[in-house]
C-alpha cells in the first residue's frame, strides 16, 4: 500500500499534467473532432414508368459535402452514399428536378453539409412500339454481283423513343459483307442501329438468302 501511495505521489505533478492532456485530446478528437469530407456520387433513376424514356440528363454525379466526426468520416466510401431521383410524376418534355437531403442516403453519424449541382434537368420522351419494314444492305463489293432473293423476318418490332422511332417506317440492316462465294448464300446480318436509341429490338437479326446475278447462266453451262 505505501509503495503504491508513494508511486501515486511520485511526480504527481507531471502525472496530473498527462492525465489533462490525455482527456483533453480525448475531447478534441471524439466530441469536438468534427471535420468535412467531399464524394462525389452518380444520380440513379427509380420509378421511370415504362411508358416513358429519358433521353438526356444535364448531370450524372453530384458533389456532396458531409460532415461527422473523424473516426466515421474516415471509412466512408462514394458506394455508401446513394442520390436517387424519383421520376413516377414526370411528364414528356424537360423536368426539372430539385435534388435535396430527401433525395441522398447516407450512414448514421454523418449529416450532410451541401449538394451540388441542387437541381437536375432531364428530358423525357414517350416510349413507343413500332413495326418496321426491314430493307436488306449489301457491302460495295458484292453490289452488281449478288441480289437479295429473300430475306425473314418481313418486319421487326422496335420498342424506343417517340422523337426517333415514330416517322420512320424502315430499318436497315448493316451492309453485308461476308466472304461469298457459292452461287446461292445464306448469312445472318445485324439491324443498324447505330445512333439511334433501342430498347429493345426482336428480332435483332436477319436471315437473307443472296444469288449470284449470273447464277443461271453459270448453271447452263
Amino acid at each position: 500500500m505505501k509503495n503504491f501511495k508513494k508511486y501515486i505521489l511520485e511526480n504527481w505533478k507531471l502525472k496530473l499534467l498527462s492525465v489533462v492532456l490525455a482527456t483533453m485530446l480525448w475531447f478534441v478528437v471524439y466530441l469536438i473532432g468534427e471535420t468535412k469530407k467531399e464524394i462525389s456520387v452518380p444520380v440513379s433513376i427509380v420509378n421511370l414508368s415504362k411508358g416513358y424514356v429519358v433521353m438526356k440528363t444535364d448531370i450524372a454525379k453530384v458533389d456532396i459535402t458531409l460532415s461527422g466526426r473523424v473516426s466515421v468520416l474516415k471509412d466512408i466510401k462514394e458506394s455508401d452514399v446513394t442520390v436517387s431521383l424519383n421520376l413516377s410524376n414526370i411528364q414528356e418534355g424537360e423536368n426539372i428536378f430539385n435534388i435535396t437531403k430527401s433525395n441522398v442516403q447516407i450512414p448514421r453519424g454523418v449529416q450532410i453539409d451541401e449538394i451540388r449541382p441542387s437541381s437536375a434537368k432531364l428530358d423525357i420522351d414517350k416510349n413507343i412500339e413500332k413495326k418496321l419494314k426491314i430493307a436488306i444492305r449489301l457491302d460495295r463489293r458484292w453490289v452488281g454481283e449478288y441480289e437479295v432473293k429473300s430475306w425473314t423476318p418481313d418486319y421487326v418490332a422496335v420498342e424506343g423513343p417517340k422523337r426517333i422511332w415514330e416517322r420512320k417506317t424502315v430499318i436497315e440492316t448493316i451492309p453485308i459483307d461476308d466472304e461469298l462465294k457459292d452461287v446461292e448464300e445464306t448469312v445472318s446480318v445485324s439491324l443498324d442501329t447505330e445512333g439511334l436509341q433501342v430498347n429493345k429490338i426482336k428480332p435483332d437479326t436477319v436471315k437473307v438468302v443472296l444469288r449470284k446475278h449470273d447464277a443461271k447462266k453459270t448453271h447452263r453451262d
